[in-house]
């Protein structure tokens, strides 16, 4: 039977899908982000080809060169993702095919399925945002304890439904919230354990038979280990529950934050003033100098 579906996939198929199932299933919009991950991936699983003698030096030299170019073009917006080629993995794979030819770029996806693409693609996204939100976490806490060493003995009412229950310091009420962003660390840290394993040489469920050294791709994504059952990675998510779970707590903790600041910068507690900076106004009420960003975080939490 000879296949006209223009899919990569498309083997078996007689023809395309219907408008109304491609705009279903694709995923450009969110894909886009996961570009330099997708290509990353691809690059390292095309050196362990390589090294395994499974391509040629010539397909790998190819291979970097029309993946590397499909990184700046996009950077460029020479390359834009096509909602017809489904995600960022045929996208990906049509450039570089395009580019190279099918003689080096069809040679890529050798022992590798898309579901291996779709889970590197997203441990290395993962992995990328909980570093970038665990240094922003570092960067809270250094603040929180500079204001605790610098009031120590700045006496403050500490609260309890909203009135004066017992004195405290600004520096105590400081280090409480230092507390709770190293608790929130901790979970961010769990989570990124379960993201920093290697996922790729799962294929579609049961690995390949081709002799792939997935030491060697674990090293080069810089993961801390290979995730040893290919049935338990391919069909597992809780990598991503996991820092969702995370990130909802530390909003939880910055919403508590916010609205501390919401109150402490009203006329009636007057305990804070927000830097010019940090504020907004009205456009009928003069005297107004609304905590927006404080109010937007605690709306974030959702």
């Amino acid at each position: 039977m000879m296949s006209t579906s223009t899919k990569l996939w498309g083997g078996r198929f007689r023809s395309d899908l219907s408008t109304e199932t491609e705009d279903f299933t694709q995923s450009i919009e969110v894909d886009s982000r996961l570009v330099a991950h997708d290509i990353w991936g691809s690059q390292v699983h095309a050196i362990m080809l390589a090294r395994q003698g499974i391509i040629s030096d010539e397909d790998l030299r190819q291979i970097l060169h029309w993946l590397g170019k499909a990184e700046s073009d996009f950077r460029d917006g020479k390359f834009v993702l096509k909602p017809e080629k489904e995600d960022v993995h045929m996208n990906v794979e049509s450039y570089l095919i395009e580019g190279a030819g099918s003689e080096y770029g069809g040679k890529l996806h050798t022992a590798r399925s898309r579901n291996d693409q779709v889970l590197v693609d997203a441990h290395l996204y993962i992995r990328e945002q909980l570093l970038d939100t665990q240094q922003g976490v570092s960067h809270l806490c250094r603040a929180f304890l500079s204001i605790a060493q610098e009031h120590t003995e700045t006496v403050m009412p500490g609260y309890t439904h909203t009135q004066h229950a017992q004195p405290i310091s600004l520096g105590f009420w400081a280090t409480a919230y230092v507390s709770m962003f190293l608790r929130d660390q901790k979970r961010l840290n769990a989570a990124y354990e379960l993201a920093n394993l290697n996922p790729l040489g799962a294929c579609a469920l049961a690995g390949t038979s081709f002799p792939i050294d997935r030491k060697l791709t674990t090293k080069l994504l810089g993961f801390d280990r290979t995730h040893e059952h290919a049935l338990d990675v391919i069909s597992s998510r809780d990598f991503i529950a996991e820092p969702l779970f995370a990130l909802t707590l530390l909003m939880t903790t910055l919403s508590r934050l916010g609205e501390e600041i919401v109150y402490w910068t009203t006329y009636e507690f007057n305990i804070a003033t927000l830097d010019d900076a940090y504020a907004t106004g009205s456009s009928i009420m003069p005297q107004k100098k609304n905590a927006d960003i404080a109010e937007l975080t605690r709306g974030r939490t959702g």
